[in-house]
């Protein structure tokens, strides 16, 4: 009896893994495919008069990191190498990950893997969704709320670090701080956030700080962009940290490499 129970784990383990594999990712593939054509591709470039509305720190970034004559309406694709912790007392935990993001309407898809666990989390048209399975088969845990989507918006207004033709989004509206920072409040369709982004001595953008929920908790957020490089045409970071910034404390969470970046 014990000989066929091992058998039968070594048969059917490695298929329901495999098909697990193949669930989540066909899923998130589904919902990219969704995402790019809804929102629509017509290759158009950015000019200089794209960028005459904006505030002139935001004007003079945009101009260095190397929007003007680039694809006005295309879709970023990359990969991410890093660690995230899911508690103060936790270890962090190694991931992989793929990013997908559009520039107008601002949204994007993060797919991430830890082994067993899959992680999908989103934003797209102000909705925004994250998932947790294991195995890739089996969900155990889902988030759809309103918080949901205002914390998904927020993650996706300061990631447009990394794509910044989304910067240009008719959602978005801009004020100087007066910090020197950029105040952003972007809204799309009923879910509005806001946060601020600050330069560092180059001119380009290494900071953003807004509000987020961490579970049911509204509290301070702040993502550091480093390491910029040109890829594909684009100045962008190509390093990411992610921090609550708790009442007791600083708690990073979150830190990454982006490699393979693809613009289609």
């Amino acid at each position: 009896m014990l000989l066929l129970i091992g058998i039968l784990i070594v048969l059917v383990l490695p298929t329901s893994i495999f098909y697990g594999h193949y669930r989540f990712y066909s899923m998130v593939d589904k919902e990219v495919q969704n995402m790019f054509n809804n929102l629509g591709n017509t290759e158009k470039v950015v000019t200089k008069k794209d960028l005459a509305p904006l505030p002139k720190k935001l004007r003079d970034y945009l101009i260095k990191v190397g929007i003007i004559d680039a694809c006005a309406d295309c879709h970023a694709t990359f990969k991410q190498t890093g660690r995230i912790k899911t508690g103060q007392d936790k270890k962090w935990i190694d991931f992989t990950a793929t990013q997908y993001m559009t520039a107008d309407v601002p949204s994007f898809i993060w797919s991430a893997k830890s082994f067993p666990i899959f992680i999908r989390d989103k934003s797209v048209r102000g909705k925004g969704e994250v998932k947790v399975s294991l195995f890739g088969m089996k969900d155990i845990a889902k988030s759809n709320t309103y918080k949901t989507d205002q914390s998904a918006l927020a993650r996706c207004l300061g990631e447009l670090l990394f794509y910044p033709v989304g910067f240009l989004s008719n959602a978005i509206i801009w004020e100087n701080g007066n910090d020197g920072s950029l105040k952003a409040t972007i809204i799309v369709n009923s879910t509005k956030t806001e946060g601020s982004f600050f330069f560092n001595e180059e001119g380009l953008l290494n900071r953003f700080e807004s509000k987020r929920y961490m579970n049911e908790s509204l509290e301070n957020f702040t993502g550091i962009a480093e390491d910029y490089k040109k890829i594909n045409g684009l100045l962008v970071p190509t390093k990411m940290r992610a921090i609550w910034n708790l009442k007791s404390g600083d708690f990073e969470y979150f830190n990454c490499t982006i490699s393979d970046y693809r613009i289609e």
